[in-house]
């Protein structure tokens, strides 16, 4: 069984597959550290035996524990010391003049790293940021840029389903690629365009998520422009509603007409 853990610090996946003691379940928030490392904290996302992608990391250390409340007591004093160095980076970014933004800051468990997580239009030379803002705060720094999806994740919101985005929290922890193949695939290209981007200004996740189910869906339907049967007479396929399972035809006679996917028969010529 692999198990896989989602670093609190930088969001990092590990995936475990020694020897494991504890009850876990996906949720839970255990200590673990990689050999001979420091300890960090982290979630578990998944439990399966899948193998371990391109962009996760084996983890080849030891999990010591779940959470427990001295542990959790840590976390909060981390993340209160982790708000208090983003202010002093801010200000210290504003004093350089530096064009970049500064999203968020997160310590890790240990207390011995700060990652500071920032959007810049521009590419920034780390060499004259680091060094400034590690002397400010007395600690080694990590700096991680992020693209417009990584910034949306980092604030939150909700979507436009009225649900909190999935991004934000936890449903998602690795982003796919969202093409406009998968629109079109969908069917949703001529229509509902201003909906099709989420916060982030980019195509929304869940086009890939339910990607599958509409190559399923779609399969059991005629093709755009094929020549169907129905029980008005022949005609051609003008649009799909892939949810709805129906096609609209243009008969010759009768004009464009909508007819259930599986009332309709491919004509062979």
């Amino acid at each position: 069984m692999n198990i896989r853990i989602q670093n609190i610090y930088d969001d990092t996946t590990f995936v475990y597959s020694g020897e494991n003691e504890l009850d876990l379940e996906s949720g839970d928030q255990l200590v673990f550290s990689e050999k001979e490392g420091m300890k960090q904290v982290g979630k578990v996302i998944s439990l399966s035996s899948k193998k371990t992608t391109a962009d996760e990391i084996t983890l080849d250390g030891k999990i010591w524990r779940k959470v427990n409340d001295e542990d959790f007591e840590k976390i909060e004093d981390n993340a209160k010391k982790a708000e208090e160095s983003l202010k002093k980076a801010r200000e210290k970014i504003t004093e350089l003049d530096l064009k970049m933004k500064f999203v968020e800051a997160r310590l890790s468990f240990e207390s011995g790293e700060v990652n500071f997580f920032f959007t810049a239009e521009d590419r920034i030379d780390f060499r004259e940021v680091v060094p400034k803002i590690a002397g400010i705060l007395r600690k080694r720094i990590h700096l991680t840029q992020l693209g417009m999806r990584d910034k949306a994740k980092a604030c939150g919101g909700f979507g436009i389903c009225g649900r909190e985005m999935c991004c934000s929290n936890g449903v998602i922890s690795k982003f796919k690629s969202v093409t406009m193949e998968m629109v079109k695939i969908q069917e949703l290209g001529m229509k509902n365009a201003d909906k099709l981007s989420g916060p982030c200004g980019k195509l929304l996740c869940c086009l890939a998520y339910e990607l599958d189910e509409y190559k399923k869906m779609r399969a059991k339907m005629p093709a755009w422009g094929s020549v169907v049967k129905t029980e008005k007479g022949e005609g051609k396929v003008i649009s799909l509603d892939i949810l709805n399972q129906s096609v609209k035809v243009w008969l010759e006679k009768g004009g464009a007409q909508v007819f259930p996917a599986d009332a309709v028969k491919l004509v062979k010529r």
